[in-house]
């Protein structure tokens, strides 16, 4: 179906707001700062990392050297290589190192050569002497020994968590004083607080991810009592809607699809939303996180879950369901390994990589999956820390005796469903009982009839033979029947073969294949259990893990490795077998480590990635990478402060939006200012409130708010997504059914990893390759081709339309329509210059286009319908709309 609408100058008030503005965003993974202009290079911080990301694998890393170099150390440089030494300290020229760079003999591949940059980077050390920070250990490392130097060791991230006090100044809030030190060193201050009606869109955004309505809006700026913008954020807080909203946060950084990925079958997983459920109600329960985590990754544990005993403790307790439930965390990395792949041997060892990579990405903000082949090219973990950590989950994922997807289930069924399919079984099973009874007559009916047609001096013979069981006949009476009269010998498991022979035939088996379709009808009515996917531990079997040799598990060596947490981190070691548990305990002792308070990154990773997504950017810029290229904290002590806090205080999320929310910082307003931009530009300092696009699934369900046809409905399966006439994937392929489902939010949307939304699409929803650390947010032509053209948006522009006629009344003025439409779309209602131009566009409108008929398609519609139908799709493509602010 195609809809057009066709438009006039647009009023000037809103086409100021309609170009969509580009929004900058740092890249994940941004290396470490190297000395610049006339500062002097030092290898542990400028030249190491170089030679660590492309040198190392052949000159340092494996026990045997590539032409005996070791490159790790400048004291193994100066030691040489078959050669002779490699560096001369103030020299290039004189250097081996420096020519074979150079000259692009080192690397040997073309495309590993390192660029001009960091070549010259590498000659100016070399010249300014090529020192060290530290003194290098007087004990030299062997060939393909992993260690850690002490700058590595030093790394903020990997250093405990203290909190420190908060600063003295002018803000009582703590999140307010550690700013503000900050903004007083570069002479900035907080800008003015955001009027009211822009702090509540912007709350109800941050918290629900929908506008307010405006009615929430008039009491806030009517409420002159104290604590009144408190009260706003526990109502947001305390809405079911609040669950949704966080849940897709943290869905993205678990990877959560509704399909399997891996190939091209991307088959569905018609389970999955159970997770997705659990996630909104922990949410909207406020659970605390420490709980949330462990239950993620150790929920079977728990309660005492098993490969065997799992369905029927999920089928007993609600409890045990819910830890069950929860263990999908585990569950959500591409498998194709229910899909008949090529290679099932990789396909399963695809598997526990990439939940290795999800868990160090969400909880870490570390990149260990890295390290499955070699020594992680960038940060301080080795290639065991790898399979250390893989050994937590091995139990899980045992690749000696693998279960795929569907094997990974638990079946639910409730005490009434139960009783109802015993029923209706005892049903079936009589009616079964009819059928082989009406079966046996009709099989001694044939029978009869076949041996009237033998001569009679053989039908007694025929008979006894017949009568007798098949095993306990004489081999003349087996032959007779197999190979001289089978004819006679009838039996009830080919009895249409022998039927069908007879012109009666259609009459002889009319009853009992009347009797087996009831039997079958009768078992189609019981109903069909419920699965939830679960990870369990095998008691009988625990696999070993072993070091793949370049990450090829064809090729497992040296001795079994055992659990454990990060060498940089002192490789706490982790209980390899719980006598106490009847799986192996590992993952629950994992994640109690992991929550303990004491772990330097969980909290830290965690919180960060709160405050980006209330500010849009994180403290530190690479919320998936606080390892050795990331670009650090841009304000260390308020993370820290913030990271103690959250985990002294019950890891409860809601309190930490209360502290957010209630700071100056995060009311202030988002315009520009001059002193800002020539110190601070990016607003790193967060002089201003940054300016947020919505997000893809924001976008779609603020234009379902307002149109009022967002359908409320909390959990449950998702809504398919099919392929529409163009060719493209939308939510219900286009057709609007009788339930309504297609207007259910984005969340409940079919989440498939190749058949994305395109409208979602185009507004950057994420891809599960295998999660999301961190979403882009791009402008370009396709958005606003999609909110110009789009099936969904102009539907939703003559939903919209529809909702403010029924709320203004057939007989009302084009004035009280603009001004509906306006409140409704932004919460506030428009002063009277704005009103007067809306009116004049509406009047305008209205006169170019004719009333449509009727179609098969569509329902009629006036000029007046057209025309404010125009007016709500240019209030979607405007940034007053797309923004929080």
């Amino acid at each position: 179906m195609t809809m057009t609408l066709r438009f006039q100058r647009v009023p000037a008030v809103v086409f100021g707001a309609l170009a969509l503005s580009a929004a900058a965003t740092a890249t994940a993974g941004e290396s470490s700062p190297r000395a610049a202009g006339g500062d002097a290079p030092v290898f542990e911080t400028d030249v190491r990392p170089v030679l660590k990301a492309n040198c190392f694998h052949c000159h340092g890393e494996e026990e045997k050297l590539k032409g005996g170099l070791d490159l790790r150390l400048v004291a193994l440089m100066r030691r040489g290589s078959d050669s002779g030494p490699v560096v001369e300290p103030g020299d290039r020229a004189a250097s081996p190192l420096y020519r074979m760079l150079a000259e692009g003999e080192m690397p040997p591949k073309k495309e590993q050569q390192l660029d001009a940059e960091e070549i010259e980077l590498i000659g100016r050390w070399i010249d300014a002497g090529a020192k060290t920070i530290h003194a290098e250990p007087e004990t030299l490392p062997e060939p393909g020994q992993f260690f850690v130097t002490p700058v590595e060791r030093r790394h903020w991230s990997f250093q405990p968590i203290e909190k420190p006090s908060v600063p003295s100044n002018d803000h009582e809030h703590p999140v307010d004083a550690f700013l503000a030190e900050a903004l007083a060193a570069k002479n900035l201050g907080f800008s003015e607080s955001a009027d009211r009606a822009t702090l509540i869109r912007r709350a109800s955004f941050d918290l629900l991810g929908l506008p307010p309505e405006p009615d929430d809006v008039a009491a806030f700026l009517a409420d002159d009592e104290p604590g009144a913008w408190e009260r706003v954020v526990d109502r947001l807080l305390a809405s079911p809607r609040y669950g949704e909203r966080w849940a897709r946060h943290w869905l993205d950084v678990a990877g959560y699809s509704d399909s399997e990925g891996y190939n091209d079958k991307d088959t569905i997983r018609p389970d999955a939303w159970h997770y997705r459920d659990y996630v909104v109600r922990s949410l909207n329960e406020d659970k605390p996180w420490d709980r949330f985590l462990t239950e993620q990754l150790a929920g079977d544990e728990l309660v005492g879950a098993t490969h065997a005993n799992a369905q029927g403790l999920a089928n007993r307790d609600a409890e045990a369901r819910e830890m069950l439930t929860a263990t999908a965390f585990l569950r959500l990395a591409p498998d194709g390994t229910g899909s008949k792949p090529d290679d099932p041997e990789h396909a399963k060892n695809a598997v526990v990589t990439e939940t290795v990579n999800i868990v160090s990405s969400s909880l870490f903000g570390l990149t260990v999956g890295c390290a499955e082949c070699h020594d992680h090219r960038f940060d301080p973990i080795p290639q065991e820390d790898f399979y250390r950590m893989r050994a937590v989950f091995a139990p899980v994922y045992d690749t000696e005796n693998w279960r795929a997807p569907n094997a990974r289930r638990a079946a639910l069924v409730s005490e009434e469903d139960k009783a109802r399919a015993d029923e209706l079984e005892a049903e079936a099973k009589e009616a079964t009982k009819q059928q082989i009874a009406e079966m046996e007559r009709v099989v001694g009916i044939i029978f009869e009839r076949e041996l009237e047609k033998l001569p009679e001096s053989e039908r007694a013979f025929a008979r006894e033979a017949y009568e007798t069981p098949a095993g306990e006949r004489t081999p003349e009476q087996a032959a007779f029947l197999k190979d001289e009269h089978p004819s006679v010998n009838v039996r009830r498991a080919f009895l249409h073969l022998f039927v069908n022979k007879y012109e009666d035939g259609d009459e002889l088996k009319k009853k009992y294949e009347a009797l087996a379709e009831k039997a079958k009808e009768i078992r189609s009515r019981k109903p069909e259990p419920d699965y939830i996917r679960v990870a369990t531990e095998d008691t009988k079997h625990v696999p070993e893990t072993r070091l793949f040799h370049r990450g090829d598990f064809l090729s497992p060596e040296g001795d079994p490795i055992q659990p454990a947490g990060l060498e940089v981190l002192g490789a706490p070691p982790i209980a390899a077998d719980d006598p106490e548990l009847p799986t192996t305990g590992r993952r629950l002792a994992y994640a109690k480590h992991l929550v303990s308070g004491e772990h330097p990154l969980v909290s830290r990773v965690l919180v960060n990635r709160f405050w980006m997504h209330h500010f849009g950017r994180g403290i530190v810029a690479t919320p998936g990478e606080f390892g050795m290229r990331s670009t650090g904290p841009s304000h260390p002590e308020l993370l820290d402060w913030l990271a103690a806090d959250f985990a002294e205080n019950g890891w409860s999320l809601k309190r930490f939006h209360r502290l957010v929310l209630t700071s100056r910082a995060w009311r202030q307003k988002s315009a520009r200012r001059a002193d800002g931009l020539a110190v601070d530009a990016d607003n790193t300092l967060v002089w201003r409130m940054p300016v947020q696009r919505l997000e893809a699934e924001t976008v779609r369900d603020a234009i379902l708010s307002v149109s009022g046809r967002l359908k409320p409905t909390l959990y449950g399966a998702p809504v398919p997504v099919s392929e529409n006439e163009g060719g493209l994937f939308s939510v219900g392929g286009g057709e609007t059914s009788e339930d309504g489902q297609e207007f259910r939010r984005s969340l409940y949307v079919q989440q498939r990893r190749t058949a994305p939304v395109a409208m979602l699409q185009a507004f950057d929803a994420p891809q599960m390759e295998p999660n999301c650390e961190r979403r882009v947010s791009s402008t370009v032509a396709v958005q606003a081709l999609e909110l110009m053209n789009g099936y969904f948006s102009l539907a939703e522009s003559e939903a919209f339309a529809k909702r403010v006629l029924a709320d203004c009344g057939e007989a009302s003025e084009a004035g009280d329509r603009a001004a509906r439409a306006w409140e409704l779309a932004f919460g506030t209602k428009p002063d009277g210059r704005t009103l007067a131009e809306l009116t004049d566009y509406l009047a305008r409108q209205e006169a170019v286009l004719p009333p449509r008929k009727e179609s098969k398609t569509q329902e009629a519609a006036g000029s007046d319908t057209l025309a404010l139908a125009s007016l709500c799709q240019v209030f979607f493509k405007t940034n007053r709309f797309l923004y929080a602010d």
